[in-house]
């Protein structure tokens, strides 16, 4: 008997197994239930901390090992999984360890080998990778029978398109465990599509003290220390817009267009300006928007956001356009970046980098409806956007210089303001 052989088992049930030497028990109170038994495309388990979310991972991937196998056209064929958390400490300290000990003592005990970041399942079933996504290159190559994300609310919006990728020809399962940490990609790409009824999403949302084992006083103690925003994240698994935002009403300028309204756009009267943040590592980020002459309405369309990627590649891919010329601010502290852009045809100007001035010359736009971010083409923007907030440092509780971390398309888009709006700014 498989350690999968759960069904819509509840918190508090007596589990009599016949033969407790192969099988291991769980008994789940009903929103874990609900998450093990979604048979959704992509499921997300969002929760308080404390709430039970990560139990649910592997029991979740018995479930998918036992479907796998009892699947006639995967006779012969061994299954291959993915689990992935933010950092590979996180990885090393609870996301494996979690695993591994689900596992022992059952069918699915197999080995993990550490310096491989493999689990291997026993009599040849198959491999579960596990990576940190501080890691981007583990997170490349192969098709995965199904992908877990442990605190899948830090990953960065390129780790959740890379296992999207990595599930795309399978159309396979994704689970994501987490406690909500911003209005990120999590919220804007799986939260608001399973709300608006899209068939492949699929959330269950709780709060700490959901967990008979969590303890009620705790839980409102905790509450009690810390904001009410924070504490609806923290503790009640809600989605909150962060404290401290350095764009809090970002949100304003989003707008949806598909390609033919793009075209158009471009063909209108206006300039194309763009800003460029040069990275290797760290991502390079490119953005490109439209300027109406007329109403000085700033409409970005366009992103490019890779990590190592070399800058000729960068050159060839970045858009030309037959009638009209981007005009692109870049970071002045790379010359050889700006030369070989220059070489590959494109029109570079240094950015004007003053960080305060750039940030009150972004929120005037935003404030006066003169911009607008088609949010279907550029991800990374949004994502950095919700996440980027002025340092909390105790020393200095009044500091206004933003958190250095995460900001590489928030840069271009400072720069590519500026670009146009720095006599304003001034």
């Amino acid at each position: 008997m498989l350690a999968t052989e759960l069904k819509n088992v509840r918190w508090g049930d007596l589990i009599d197994p016949h033969d407790p030497s192969k099988g291991k028990y769980y008994p789940l109170h009903p929103p874990q239930a609900e998450v093990y038994n979604s048979n959704i495309r992509f499921t997300a388990a969002i929760a308080g901390t404390g709430g039970g979310k990560t139990v649910v991972g592997p029991l979740w991937i018995a479930r998918q090992i036992n479907k796998f196998q009892s699947n006639p056209r995967n006779k012969g064929r061994k299954i291959l999984g993915m689990v992935v958390a933010p950092t590979y400490k996180v990885l090393q300290r609870a996301t494996v360890p979690t695993l591994i000990e689900t596992f022992k003592g059952t069918e699915l005990e197999g080995i993990y080998k550490e310096q491989k970041n493999l689990y291997e399942l026993p009599n040849d079933w198959g491999r579960i990778w596990c990576q940190g996504a501080d890691n981007a290159g583990g997170l490349e190559g192969g098709q995965f029978d199904f992908v877990w994300g442990d605190e899948a609310g830090q990953f960065k919006i390129s780790v959740w398109n890379a296992i999207q990728g990595r599930t795309g020809a399978k159309e396979a399962p994704i689970l994501l465990t987490t406690t909500p940490y911003a209005k990120n990609w999590l919220y804007h790409d799986v939260y608001l599509n399973a709300l608006k009824g899209d068939k492949n999403y699929f959330i269950k949302q709780w709060a700490s003290f959901t967990n008979p084992a969590y303890p009620k006083d705790e839980y409102e103690r905790a509450k009690r220390t810390m904001t009410k925003d924070r504490a609806a994240m923290r503790y009640d698994g809600l989605f909150m817009q962060l404290e401290g935002l350095v764009y809090p009403n970002i949100a304003d300028c989003y707008i949806t267009m598909n390609q033919d309204q793009i075209n158009q756009l471009i063909r209108e009267d206006g300039s194309l300006p763009g800003g460029i943040d040069f990275g290797w590592n760290d991502p390079f980020a490119g953005l490109l928007g439209h300027l109406d002459p007329h109403e000085d309405i700033l409409t970005v369309f366009y992103e490019r956001y890779l990590r190592r990627t070399a800058i000729e590649e960068h050159a060839e891919k970045l858009p030309k356009f037959e009638d009209k010329t981007p005009k692109w601010f870049a970071d002045h502290s790379e010359p050889e970046l700006i030369l070989k852009l220059r070489r590959g045809g494109h029109r570079i100007k240094k950015a004007k980098k003053a960080i305060h001035a750039g940030i009150e010359a972004v929120n005037s736009r935003i404030l006066t409806g003169r911009l607008k971010i088609v949010k279907n083409r550029c991800p990374a923007l949004i994502s950095e956007a919700e996440t980027y907030t002025y340092t909390e440092d105790e020393d200095d509780p009044g500091t206004d210089i933003p958190i250095d971390n995460f900001n590489h398309a928030m840069d271009a888009l400072r720069y590519l303001i500026m670009g146009i709006d720095h006599k304003r700014a001034a």
